[in-house]
């Protein structure tokens, strides 16, 4: 259902890259059959979130083929989903050292050092990817760092880049939330509230069920004393994502975001038993998920 694209934000929305993204690069060359054939297993296992198994696989791919590139990004991808960062920042260091996928070893690095919370060194992959080949998922990841390290322009710039070539609902959203940041700490700039708005309401024009597009557009209300469009917006948010909870017909991991947003929503207008209510779903709808994981994970 349309309705449910926009309702997280790029930052619940960044997601990791799959196996089959990558050139096989080492195919061009005479790859061992038998590495190959782990390689292939590996990627099945990988597809189903086996990330151990997968390990394996790869691990003996490599001893076979010790400078196999793409075994080692794949196996940077498992260690990465099983939380263990240093082994994916070696094997991602390793890839690059063979002058193979350089793009998606620095996408896929800074992945690695953004959830370490080493953020300069992830803005420092992200701009070398960029470099080596422009893409608007990385641009928007490195855009989002810099949102978080405070270097507003420099955020701006990234989704100025991303808007002028590829305009959608979510870049002027992104783009918005850069504005609005700004506002916080230059309240009297009248241009920037301006800017912010209108983002916001192009975002809402190119998707008007865009429900979190509408709660940040009442943050900017509320911040210049606008109540009444606050209101009316915060409402719009909550009767959207309410809709949106009703209709869902997918996997019930994925109501977390929007009962987490909900919350959020209920929470600004003052609705605590509410926004209580999101919460203990949340929870338990996590604890669900989590189990869930670890019944198809070769974890156990």
């Amino acid at each position: 259902m349309r309705t449910l694209i926009y309702i997280m934000t790029p930052v619940l929305i960044l997601t990791f890259l799959f196996a089959s993204r990558f050139v096989s690069w080492d195919r061009l060359k005479s790859v061992d059959t038998e590495a190959e054939k782990h390689l292939n297993i590996a990627t099945q296992f990988l597809r189903k979130g086996k990330y151990h198994q997968a390990i394996k696989q790869l691990t003996q791919a490599i001893e076979i083929e010790p400078r196999y590139a793409q075994a080692y990004i794949q196996r940077g991808r498992a260690n990465y989903h099983l939380t263990r960062y240093n082994e994916a920042i070696e094997d991602y260091t390793k890839t690059l050292s063979f002058k193979r996928y350089v793009a998606d070893a620095h996408a896929s690095r800074g992945d690695v050092y953004h959830a370490l919370g080493d953020i300069p060194r992830a803005i420092s992959d992200y701009t070398a990817s960029i470099k080596k080949r422009k893409n608007a998922l990385v641009m928007s990841k490195r855009a989002e760092s810099f949102l978080e390290t405070g270097q507003l322009d420099e955020a701006l710039a990234d989704y100025n880049y991303i808007i002028k070539r590829r305009p959608s609902a979510i870049a002027y959203y992104n783009r918005g939330r850069a504005y609005y940041q700004k506002l916080l700490r230059l309240p009297e700039e009248e241009e920037t509230v301006k800017f912010a708005l209108s983002d916001f309401d192009k975002a809402i024009e190119l998707a008007p069920q865009f429900a979190i597009a509408y709660l940040s557009r009442g943050d900017v209300y509320n911040h210049i004393g606008q109540h009444k469009s606050k209101d009316e917006d915060y409402a719009k948010a909550i009767d959207l994502l309410t809709d949106a909870i009703e209709n869902w017909q997918k996997d019930a991991d994925g109501l977390l975001a929007i009962y987490l947003w909900r919350a959020v929503a209920y929470k600004k207008q003052d609705h605590n038993e509410a926004a209580e209510t999101d919460l203990k779903n949340v929870y338990s709808l996590y604890t669900q998920f989590f189990l869930n994981k670890l019944k198809v994970s070769d974890i156990l």
